[in-house]
């Protein structure tokens, strides 16, 4: 961080060497002329314009001591605000130009009253003051201005407003091509305002050659000293940033994000471009951070690869895990040294589906991992371009186990059907067979005119009454969630009368209103996920006690199974096909399944997941118990 007093103490030297050194001489030296100040007058004259010097220089340094400080002080003080500190700071050179107007005029008016103190004057001598102000206020103000814009850049770079963004509608910008024109409009002032003097004004005539020629080469002698300084000055700036603009650029272009943000030094073309050549670095890094996140934390494996050839580019931890390949196991290897495809083929047939189509989804193939273990993946993949190369990004999904669980779901349909399929044949069957058989003997008897007993007849009927019974039952076994038409508390208050009818233990079923679920197949999810749990804890935990809650808060419907069984592991958590399809069935309907247990402490299965329940407020019921 600079220090203020000695940005002051350089910005005012330097200014006051520009001006003493190069302004004032020009202004005093054609004031002579022009006043053709002689004698004791151009003592007075040299003496008055050394006061006046000394009297503007403080007053332009007192004016710029009290500004600079109030707008440095704002640096220091906590919770200021940065950007209209950096605003203020691009705006003071416009504030010392002024001053340097203001101090024209003060020099001039205390030489005159100096000088007028000493000696009478007339209206030819007192002309010049005119002149000097139209010759030296245009090139002492763009000296200053681009002096105090260079020497204001150490500020500007303090990381405390570096790296603020200050729209181009915040500031009025000063572009370069006016910078020249006011340049070099300035610059022209001084021949033209000097020589003009000497050919209109002065008697040429009767001036030597020589003097003329003298004249001449010491005014030009200063007007190239101070176009050397203006532009010199004028250029720090830009260059400052101009440099610091390519320099970012190229980093970008190498692939180096981590570039620090170039500072708006000028109000010019230069600084806008470095200002939007820091949002673009900002942007690439907020780009390549997002990117990177999503790439790192991804559940499913992200691979990059380049499609001729194959080559590995990078991979993500979720692709390891599922290869068991490490990242410097594959990057800048090739899918054949790999041998991650166990069916070439199949590699071939993605890479031709990309290039024809632009992009895969979803394509089902094998990966060998590196135990040789075969894993099914689903793949999705698009075309990008990498160092003007075409490579591909990959998504790389195992559903191995997704396959598995599919599958088990499958036969326990089929089981289902069998075990069905097997009631009827050896159970309704005969049992149809058996009233088929009755009522043949009755209708034989109805022939020959004997008069059936009533007991013959009932007991016909309630074989009948026992078949409807069975056929009810099957029914309910093929298509469960009948019940849930009229609420899914009523499903699951048929289940808990099952479970204790059945198996003879205590389940109790509470619930705090009614739940309508219109889709037959999450019903059919829910009633699957409640056997399994009520089965699980009946056949592993041998529990006497069953406890089903069914709550409504909100949007979302929380479904307790708990018991007071033996309870299981974390190990039998992760290892059971029947959890592990618990788990299947709650991700197809978006709910959210978790299990709380422990040796010797029961299991509660809790299921979760948002419904949208289009029940009445008539439809409210006071939270009971179905036991």
């Amino acid at each position: 961080m600079i220090s203020t007093r000695r940005l002051i103490t350089g910005l005012t030297l330097r200014l006051e060497l520009y001006i003493n050194l190069i302004v004032l001489p020009l202004a005093v030296y054609y004031g002579t002329i022009a006043g053709k100040y002689e004698g004791k007058k151009l003592v007075y004259l040299i003496v008055s314009a050394f006061i006046s010097g000394l009297l503007a220089t403080l007053f332009g340094a007192s004016v710029r001591i009290w500004k600079l400080s109030r707008i440095l002080g704002a640096l220091e003080k906590p919770g200021e605000d940065y950007a209209a500190v950096k605003l203020r700071l691009l705006s003071y050179p416009r504030t010392e130009s002024t001053v340097i107007i203001l101090r024209w005029v003060f020099g001039l008016l205390c030489c005159y009253l100096i000088l007028r103190s000493f000696t009478p004057l007339s209206w030819l001598e007192t002309l010049p003051a005119f002149f000097v102000l139209i010759l030296c206020i245009p090139i002492n103000g763009v000296i200053s201005y681009t002096t105090t814009e260079h020497l204001l850049a150490p500020v500007l770079m303090d990381e405390r407003i570096r790296g603020i963004y200050l729209p181009p509608h915040m500031y009025k910008p000063f572009s370069v091509p006016l910078r020249t024109v006011f340049i070099v409009v300035s610059v022209l002032i001084i021949p033209l305002v000097t020589l003009g003097h000497f050919l209109f004004v002065s008697h040429l005539l009767s001036m030597h050659f020589t003097d003329l020629y003298s004249h001449v080469f010491i005014i030009l002698s200063l007007s190239l000293a101070a176009i050397f300084v203006t532009v010199y000055e004028s250029n720090a700036g830009i260059r400052s940033g101009l440099m610091m603009t390519v320099r970012n650029l190229a980093e970008l272009e190498k692939g180096n994000l981590n570039v620090e943000p170039i500072p708006l030094l000028t109000k010019g073309e230069i600084g806008v471009i470095s200002q939007y050549v820091n949002i673009l670095a900002f942007s690439l890094r907020n780009s390549e951070e997002m990117f990177s996140k999503a790439f790192r934390s991804s559940p499913v494996g992200i691979v990059i690869w380049k499609i001729d050839g194959g080559y590995f580019l990078n991979v993500n931890e979720s692709f390891t895990k599922i290869s068991g390949y490490t990242r410097s196991d594959v990057v800048n290897s090739t899918i054949g040294d790999v041998g991650l495809f166990s069916s070439r083929d199949d590699y071939d047939r993605m890479i031709n589906v990309l290039v024809g189509q632009g992009k895969v989804r979803g394509f089902d193939t094998e990966l060998c991992t590196r135990s040789g273990e075969i894993r099914a993946v689903a793949i999705s993949a698009e075309v990008i371009m990498l160092w003007e190369e075409p490579c591909m990004i990959a998504t790389i999904e195992d559903v191995t186990e997704k396959k598995i669980l599919e599958r088990e779901i499958l036969s326990i349909g089929e089981r289902e059907r069998q075990k069905i399929g097997q009631d009827l044949h050896d159970d309704l069957g005969p049992h149809l067979i058996g009233i088929e058989v009755m009522s043949e003997l009755l209708k034989k008897k109805l022939e020959q005119r004997i008069v059936p007993s009533a007991d013959e007849v009932e007991k016909i009927r309630f074989l009948i009454e026992k078949a409807i019974e069975k056929t009810r039952r099957l029914s309910r076994g093929l298509c469960p969630v009948f019940l849930a038409d009229h609420g899914l508390e009523s499903l699951l208050q048929e289940m808990a009368s099952n479970i204790r009818e059945v198996h003879g233990i205590a389940c109790v079923f509470r619930y705090d209103r009614s739940i309508l679920v219109d889709d037959i197949s999450v019903c059919t999810h829910l009633y699957s996920i409640v056997h399994e749990a009520i089965h699980n804890a009946i056949r592993h935990g041998r529990g006497d006690r069953i406890e089903i809650e069914l709550r409504y808060d909100g949007c979302t419907v929380t479904l307790t199974i708990t018991d007071n069984g033996s309870g299981m592991s974390s190990m039998e958590q992760s290892q059971g096909m029947g959890l592990k399809i618990m788990n299947f069935r709650a991700a197809m309907i978006g709910a959210e399944l978790k299990i709380d247990s422990a040796p010797g402490r029961g299991t509660r299965v809790t299921l979760s997941f948002r419904h949208d329940d289009r029940c009445g407020e008539g439809r409210l019921q006071k939270a009971g118990d179905i036991s």
